[in-house]
């Protein structure tokens, strides 16, 4: 009974320990941007919101990085001023949006608040109807997310088996997304492997897509099924060969 607790409790402060603290600093806009630009922090934070993996501080000193802002307009000294504040709030990382009018482009800084770097930083178009206001932003900020998930976290949303095959082909499949990312049905998704290249005695890992879904029916929180729309015979020999599929929101939707 005793070493069942103590195993409870290592597991217990194991999993507290891998959660990462991460701050999700308010957007900066445009004085005369689109007031819907203003929702992307929130967007973000709830696409981490149910998971256990991360903290989340939502907006974190978003008003003392505005007034930096407005002093000192230089890159470099937001940048620093980011990590330092993330030292000492006890941040592993800060996320930091910022949507550029001009180029029409939503961005994302990702900071190591360890490393004192910038270790990601992803940008979308965001198309506008003709008053201004953003068309598809949550789509825009998912697959921002998305990318920084992979590149950062290695996070990755798998594809878990087949549910429905036809003459050798896939015709559905149960994907690990669901209410918690904020899909919904129709979304389109890559369906991709993981592919290893060798170049210069180095191995480069390369996403090789293979197909394309779109999601049929979103079950829950954690799980939705999947449509497959093209690729169904190469993700049929893919599965049975025991090779595991991923699924990533598609740049075309």
């Amino acid at each position: 009974m005793k070493n069942l607790l103590l195993l409870l409790l290592v597991c217990i402060q194991f999993s507290l320990f891998s959660q990462h603290r991460i701050a999700i600093y308010d957007v900066e806009r445009g004085a005369n941007s689109s007031a819907y630009f203003k929702d992307v922090s929130s967007y973000i934070v709830d696409m981490y919101a149910a998971d256990e993996r991360f903290i989340i501080i939502d907006k974190a000193n978003s008003q003392l990085i505005q007034s930096e802002q407005d002093r000192q307009k230089s890159e470099e000294f937001i940048d620093g001023y980011i990590v330092e504040q993330g030292k000492q709030e006890g941040f592993d990382y800060c996320y930091y949006p910022k949507y550029y009018k001009k180029d029409k482009e939503l961005s994302v800084k990702v900071y190591d608040v360890a490393k004192g770097t910038v270790i990601s930083r992803q940008k979308v178009k965001v198309k506008s109807n003709i008053f201004g206001s953003p068309k598809d932003l949550k789509k825009a900020i998912t697959q921002i997310v998305d990318r920084i998930n992979t590149q950062c976290f290695e996070l990755r949303y798998e594809i878990v088996r087949s549910t429905e095959e036809k003459k050798g082909k896939v015709k559905k499949l149960l994907f690990v997304v669901g209410y918690n990312q904020n899909v919904k049905e129709e979304d389109k998704y890559d369906i991709y492997k993981l592919v290893v290249e060798t170049i210069g005695g180095k191995e480069f890992e390369r996403k090789e897509v293979i197909g394309l879904g779109e999601i049929d029916e979103v079950q829950d929180g954690n799980f939705s099924i999947l449509k497959v729309k093209k690729g169904g015979d190469v993700i049929y020999e893919a599965l049975e060969s025991g090779e595991k599929l991923y699924g990533s929101l598609a740049n075309k939707q």
